[in-house]
């Protein structure tokens, strides 16, 4: 029997297509990428996404290298990134909210 390939859900199958674009969201990663210094990115940071990207966005993170290591913390131990399609509105976006929200841990 084939067995189905599974993928992950989009943001915008998660919480709905009117609040985050199917090209956007969770797990995207893009050419211009802000390391967020925390372990987790917070809800202010999507929200002015939301209302000010007209390009694509998301963010994703990066764990430990180690199986066992990430196993063991999880999201402990993971680096938080916003990543963007247009430089413009990374640099707005770090303006903006993005170093007030640095270094914040979950």
């Amino acid at each position: 029997m084939a067995m189905k390939k599974q993928t992950l859900p989009s943001a915008a199958d998660v919480w709905g297509p009117k609040s985050i674009p199917k090209n956007c969201g969770y797990q995207k990663k893009f050419k211009y990428n802000i390391d967020m210094n925390s372990n987790g990115i917070m809800g202010e940071c999507i929200d002015w996404c939301e209302k000010n990207c007209k390009h694509r966005w998301g963010w994703w993170f990066e764990g430990p290298s180690d199986p066992i290591e990430y196993y063991n913390s999880h999201w402990e131990n993971q680096k938080a990134f916003m990543s963007f399609s247009n430089r413009r509105e990374a640099s707005a976006f770090l303006l903006a909210v993005g170093i007030k929200n640095m270094g914040k841990v979950n």
